[in-house]
């Protein structure tokens, strides 16, 4: 498999890197996609929100099941649009970062799939503990183990890191490799079931039982909010990262099929990370209100978990007192 059918960014600025060190003589400067200045607009937009964000979930909101997985979300949101917006600004300049320039690239293009595999295998467990919240909520309230969700948030991490590294070794590390062209075909294989056929389809059947169980029963009408937030971001993430991720994997054996598409992708991608700070504001405040609210009230209510596990010693006060009854 030759160069330019390896990854995206990385093919086209290695490639560019080459050019420039050949070349003595000044090139008129290639024209930048439309596409590619909105994508440097919208990435440090994106990136500032979902620091503010996590600033607020770290320091100045109180903690629930839902918040660790939201918070470990945004890092990963962060992740993608730092990489993205220093990539885009980097074909933008035509200018080298570094004398490992290629390596550079290679670095960022990878720190990028690494937080996309992230928020994909994270909001796959939001989408399925609430819904185990809604089908048996006496287990979620009384017996979900307290730090379920830091566990579960380090097992997905680790397996992201697992699958993006397999990703790099077979089919991005060019001058590297010594691997033959199936071998990241089978690693190829293995991300489209894991992605398309796993995680993909128990999020979607997940979501699908949460919004029927909502509209079924009244007595989950109180946190619709919280449901609300997650059913949105999961339309979100479907409409604009799924796509992306789709065609990373196509670039690999048909760059110049799909190359025109490149910075839609990127694009897309962009904005799923940058658009849910955005959803839980406008979700989590109230029409009435909307704009005069502190940010870690609108929060606050996008967040609140009335189904919230109860703690030990709430449990043991709540025994105590029907037995006296």
């Amino acid at each position: 498999m030759d160069e330019a059918n390896r990854t995206s960014f990385v093919a086209e600025e290695s490639s560019n890197a080459s050019t420039r060190g050949n070349t003595s003589v000044a090139e008129p400067r290639r024209e930048i996609p439309i596409v590619h200045w909105v994508i440097m607009s919208i990435s440090p937009l994106g990136f500032v929100e979902n620091g503010i964000l996590l600033w607020f979930l770290c320091f100045r909101m109180r903690r629930n099941p839902f918040t660790v997985y939201i918070t470990h979300l945004s890092i990963a949101d962060i992740s993608l649009l730092f990489c993205i917006f220093i990539l885009s600004v980097d074909y933008a300049l035509d200018y080298e970062l570094s004398s490992g320039y290629y390596y550079t690239i290679v670095t960022l293009s990878v720190t990028f799939l690494f937080g996309y595999n992230t928020g994909l295998y994270l909001l796959t467990a939001i989408s399925v503990e609430r819904c185990l919240s809604v089908l048996y909520p006496i287990w979620y309230r009384c017996h979900r183990p307290k730090h379920q969700s830091a566990f579960v948030c380090a097992l997905l991490w680790a397996l992201s890191c697992l699958v993006t590294t397999m990703e790099y070794v077979m089919c991005i590390d060019i001058e590297g490799q010594t691997q033959s062209r199936s071998d990241c075909r089978a690693v190829i294989v293995f991300i489209v079931v894991l992605s398309f056929l796993v995680f993909t389809p128990l999020m979607v059947v997940s979501s699908t039982v949460l919004v029927v169980k909502i509209r079924k029963n009244t007595w989950v009408s109180h946190s619709s909010k919280l449901y609300l937030v997650i059913t949105v971001s999961i339309i979100i993430f479907f409409i604009f990262a799924m796509p992306m991720r789709l065609l990373y994997l196509l670039y690999y054996e048909y760059w110049s099929t799909f190359r025109s598409l490149h910075h839609i992708s990127l694009l897309f991608s962009t904005i799923n990370s940058s658009a849910n700070p955005f959803i839980y504001f406008f979700v989590g405040s109230s029409r009435k209100k909307r704009f005069k609210e502190s940010l870690n009230v609108v929060l606050t209510r996008a967040f609140k978990d009335e189904m919230q596990p109860r703690r030990p010693e709430d449990h043991t006060t709540t025994t105590e007192t029907e037995t006296v009854v």
